[in-house]
């Protein structure tokens, strides 16, 4: 199944990244398919919402699924669009990268797998080559004007994430 692809849609960031934000996929597409931890349900969930809402792609530059026995990052967007959440103040907004882990993490505990491979094949990366300081990583739900907002999910630890990024901090 192959998505179209809209330019007019795609709205172009107009600075350089300063933040990222993580969410889960059930926030942006809240099928009940795709919290179910299978890649079986979740990417068909995923793709049939975009569909649904008609957008031109997954609003999203990347997402972290695991597929077979190990995590992956798929990018989903590219660098220069800009993710369009209401609920998120566009100073920050457009200005941020937006990564979502697959699934719902109000109803299971993400693995330490997870945030290894998010801390080591994504965020320290971006983190480097972007020139973002960690303190500028933020979860939607810190960032959202919804204060019913739990994205990531409430299992999703902060803590956790930010002491991968340290162990496996780029230094050159």
């Amino acid at each position: 199944m192959k998505l179209p692809i809209r330019q007019s849609r795609l709205h172009i960031r107009k600075t350089r990244p300063k933040y990222i934000v993580i969410h889960q996929t059930t926030c942006q597409y809240p099928a009940p398919d795709a919290k179910i931890d299978s890649p079986k349900f979740q990417v068909p969930a995923l793709i049939g919402n975009v569909l649904e809402k008609k957008q031109a792609d997954i609003n999203y530059h990347f997402i972290i699924d695991k597929i077979k026995d190990d995590y992956q990052i798929i990018t989903c967007k590219p660098f220069v669009t800009i993710c369009e959440f209401p609920d998120i103040s566009n100073d920050i907004n457009d200005a941020a990268f937006h990564v979502a882990v697959m699934g719902s993490y109000d109803f299971k505990i993400p693995e330490i797998r997870l945030y290894e491979i998010l801390a080591y094949r994504l965020l320290n990366p971006l983190l480097k080559a972007f020139h973002i300081i960690p303190t500028r990583i933020y979860l939607h739900y810190e960032v959202s004007d919804n204060k019913e907002e739990t994205c990531p999910g409430s299992f999703f630890n902060k803590g956790k994430m930010i002491s991968m990024i340290k162990r496996f901090i780029i230094t050159k």
